[in-house]
């Protein structure tokens, strides 16, 4: 895979950055407000989790969790208020859901490595784990909540250092209602909710999932040198990771800045919410992204839907061009999100 550094204070190179926290059984890359300080009320982490890998219960005191799979195969079970138990299965394509505060672990059940995307709707998401909370608690409340002597957690390795991630020869036992579950979907299933010559946009959001708050995914599929069109979204800030191919994008800042830059596989962009940007496939290979949001339904303007809703004599004025050189401009009446590329 191919790295290129960070070109625009909008870009962070999170496949090409060292582990922040690596443990036996896996290891996770974060990018938080604290080393892409562009955020603002998103971030995201990459975790890699090793065959019979897991990553410990844990809980985001702060930030609701939305993953991604990316590769490999995971049993994840979510400890929700109300004591609700929900265990299921994710696989490439499938997008998980976490609400704030619920306790959930994610555990490698395939023979190969597992990897994910996970974002947060907070900027600077925190995790609290299992681990360090049984061990920083006395062994005589431990008993007096399990109804045990406290010599019977004498034996635990316990410290305030957390485990993050960890091996289990452990093979659970799976079933078919796994397959299924409010906290799931699979993303990558689904026929898209947009198609053109350009490509195509698998949409979720809380319309889709519905226990989803606060984030919502969508998967970009874009053919060769076509356009996620110029665009902004009034409601929501935008992440996107690059799955595959190479796209270029255009960011329009408030201020007047403008940032132009590349992406490679394995890199994210931010687009700060009512910014207008776009992103081009620039190459002649297929491009894969998934795309965050920090709204459950994430709205979204576009120029092609934008020019359609005004005369061709305010166009004319406002681009110091005569009316009937417009004559020829499509009125559409709603955003097309991508388009062919070629003129």
């Amino acid at each position: 895979m191919t790295m290129t550094a960070a070109t625009s204070t909008h870009q962070f190179s999170l496949g090409s950055s060292k582990p922040h926290i690596t443990d036996r059984g896996g290891n996770r890359i974060d990018a938080k407000a604290n080393v892409f300080p562009a955020l603002k009320g998103m971030a995201i982490s990459l975790a890699t989790i090793d065959s019979k890998g897991y990553r410990e219960p844990h809980w985001h005191p702060n930030a609701n969790e939305l993953s991604y799979c990316l590769e490999g195969r995971a049993l994840m079970t979510i400890f929700s208020p109300g004591a609700n138990h929900d265990t299921f299965i994710i696989e490439p394509g499938d997008i998980a859901f976490v609400p704030m505060g619920a306790i959930h672990h994610i555990q490698n059940i395939g023979s190969t490595s597992l990897r994910m995307l996970v974002c947060f709707d907070n900027e600077q998401a925190e995790d609290l784990e299992l681990s360090s909370s049984v061990g920083i608690t006395p062994d005589s409340i431990l008993g007096s909540t399990f109804s045990l002597e406290p010599a019977f957690f004498s034996k635990f390795k316990k410290s305030i250092t957390p485990n993050y991630f960890g091996i289990s020869e452990e093979t659970p036992p799976l079933s078919l209602s796994y397959a299924t579950n409010r906290y799931k979907l699979s993303l990558e299933a689904f026929n898209p909710q947009i198609h053109t010559p350009g490509g195509t946009v698998k949409i979720s959001n809380g319309f889709y999932l519905p226990t989803l708050e606060g984030l919502a995914v969508y998967s970009l599929f874009l053919a060769p040198h076509a356009v996620r069109e110029p665009h902004w979204h009034p409601n929501a800030a935008e992440l996107n990771y690059l799955i595959s191919g190479t796209v270029h994008i255009k960011l329009l800042s408030p201020d007047g800045h403008l940032d132009s830059f590349d992406m490679v596989p394995g890199d994210i962009s931010f687009m700060p919410r009512g910014y207008y940007h776009y992103i081009e496939n620039t190459s002649h290979e297929d491009v894969r992204m998934a795309i965050f949001f920090n709204n459950t339904f994430p709205s979204d303007i576009g120029l092609s839907g934008c020019l359609g809703a005004y005369s061709n004599q305010l166009l004319a004025s406002l681009f110091k061009v005569k009316v009937s050189d417009l004559d020829s401009l499509p009125k559409y009446q709603q955003d097309l999100l991508v388009v062919a590329g070629g003129g």
